[in-house]
């Protein structure tokens, strides 16, 4: 079997995406680049208010399938546009593992008991319009980065509290750090794991089609 040229963001998440993805498929020898997508290069981007790119955390990736410096990419399925570039398509689709989103807060303090005023991190409208549902008195704030240093704004004191992707917590080994799971809706797409790759790739389509949900 030829060796699969994988690439996929440089976060250590992503670097457990990875391997989980590939843990399916012992049999399938692969080599992996990780970089940094625009969206990780350009952490002042707001995604609550409408100014980032649909595919700010995509973009580089798709740039190496179409030039053929990867044969597929990892993503979190809920990194990707609406719609993937025409030259590109989903070839597999995980499920999640979990589903549901969680609250990371100093001295794990419940959202009900949260003081009137409080600051929320997050990056997502959904989100935020979960929270305004449920305590419309607190203070809504965009944060970006990677999962642990979200977490790390809330310890430090910088924030009095976070919403977080349950299953990324998860996977970071991270489940200490909830307070509570949050009773709200979630991205459909939360806690999925996809693979793109160009179009026409039938032999890759065929061969990551164990337990993709396509």
């Amino acid at each position: 079997m030829e060796m699969i040229k994988v690439i996929a963001r440089s976060s250590r998440l992503s670097q457990l995406q990875v391997k989980e993805v590939f843990e399916k498929f012992p049999e399938v020898p692969y080599t992996v680049l990780f970089t940094e997508s625009f969206g990780d290069k350009n952490l002042g981007l707001s995604l609550l208010n409408g100014e980032a790119p649909d595919d700010m955390f995509t973009r580089e990736l798709d740039l190496a399938l179409i030039e053929g410096k990867a044969d597929i990419a990892i993503h979190s399925a809920k990194d990707l546009p609406a719609q993937v570039h025409p030259e590109l398509e989903v070839i597999a689709l995980y499920e999640a593992f979990d589903k549901t989103d969680a609250l990371v807060s100093r001295d794990h303090i419940h959202l009900v008991d949260l003081p009137a005023g409080s600051t929320v991190g997050t990056s997502s409208p959904l989100r935020k319009e979960g929270i305004m549902q449920l305590r419309p008195d607190l203070k809504i704030v965009g944060i970006r980065g990677c999962i642990e240093d979200r977490v790390k704004q809330v310890r430090d004191g910088r924030i009095d509290c976070a919403i977080v992707a349950t299953c990324a917590l998860k996977r970071l080994g991270m489940e200490s750090e909830i307070t509570e799971i949050l009773p709200f809706p979630v991205h459909p797409m939360q806690g999925r794991l996809a693979i793109t790759a160009r179009k026409g790739r039938s032999d890759l389509k065929q061969l990551f089609a164990k337990g993709s949900i396509l």
